[in-house]
């Protein structure tokens, strides 16, 4: 199998769902063709779409603990002024 060939298989996704901000469908491109992702169901979708998901979520967490450091940073600064 080729590597095209595995970005192009159909993985199952599941997309956290509420009523509040996480309501919405999520609409995922790759190199100009794009995928409309159901909220709260399990879906089949393209495996290339999967890991732009899983990127984006692996970049939120580094962004969360980056901003946690920080707050602390500037806590601890604070204190000292």
């Amino acid at each position: 199998m080729t590597q095209a060939e595995y970005m192009e298989e159909k993985v199952p996704v599941r997309l956290f769902k509420d009523n509040d901000r996480y309501k919405d469908d999520v609409f995922v491109a790759v190199n100009g063709e794009g995928c409309l992702i159901k909220r709260g169901e399990t879906v089949m979708i393209k495996r290339k779409f999967a890991e732009v998901l899983e990127q984006s979520d692996r970049q939120d967490m580094e962004t969360a603990r980056l901003m946690d450091l920080r707050s602390g940073e500037y806590e601890s600064q604070k204190e000292r002024l």
